[in-house]
């Protein structure tokens, strides 16, 4: 299943962590900036965050959150199960990808980055989607590049019913 891919008017925003979110509990994708502030309004919402959080001082930062607060937001949208698993000397995100499980979805937590993987039927028809679209296997050597060595911290495994 192909998911809508991030407008191109928000990817000056930093909110990888909750884009991730909306990909993993099937929230509608914010099409304009006015969508996107109404997402941020009901996330503040919901995780209790100051009306000071996500000013408009830092747009690199808006929408930026951590584990705990994505935690909170997919308990919160009851749209699939979860469960989060942790990597103390976590494997960089090539090696991660390929012990993928068919037909999972998961939110994946880097340094300071997060994206969402969904696994299609077979193990390495994999999709990662950040701000910058969807990649394939076919774009290994750009997220090679984009990401680079990075270690995967925490993983959180979707499953849908």
């Amino acid at each position: 299943m192909v998911r809508a891919k991030c407008p191109a008017a928000l990817r000056k925003y930093g909110f990888c962590g909750l884009l991730a979110t909306v990909y993993a509990a099937r929230l509608p994708m914010p099409s304009n900036l006015a969508g996107f502030r109404a997402l941020l309004a009901e996330v503040k919402q919901v995780l209790s965050l100051g009306k000071d959080k996500w000013g408009k001082t830092l747009p690199k930062h808006t929408g930026a959150i951590s584990l705990p607060q994505t935690v909170a937001l997919m308990t919160h949208y009851r749209a699939c199960e979860f469960h989060v698993t942790h990597h103390a000397q976590g494997p960089t995100l090539r090696k991660w990808l390929k012990d993928v499980l068919p037909r999972t979805c998961y939110i994946v937590h880097l340094r300071k980055h997060a994206i969402f993987v969904e696994v299609g039927a077979v193990r390495s028809k994999w999709r990662v989607y950040d701000q910058g679209g969807a990649y394939t296997k076919c774009d290994c050597a750009y997220l090679d590049k984009k990401y680079g060595g990075s270690k995967v911290r925490e993983v959180i495994v979707v499953t849908y019913q």
